[in-house]
């Protein structure tokens, strides 16, 4: 985070990156299933709970 992110230091954790990194590729198209195998994902249930749908992105389909 420090080498990359300095402004984040200590403000945001690994874990948090990877739900912002699956929310934003599911917002610009990319398929769930896609998701779920790139974060390495058993159950895409759980992939799920990493994405977070912005309501606008409902609104637009």
């Amino acid at each position: 985070m420090e080498r990359h992110l300095p402004r984040w230091s200590g403000r945001a954790a690994p874990h948090a990156l990877r739900r912002f990194a699956a929310s934003d590729l599911y917002a610009q198209g990319m398929n769930v299933v896609a998701i779920q195998k790139l974060l390495g994902h058993r159950w895409i249930n759980t992939t799920m709970i990493y994405v977070h749908v912005n309501k606008t992105h409902i609104e637009n389909a």
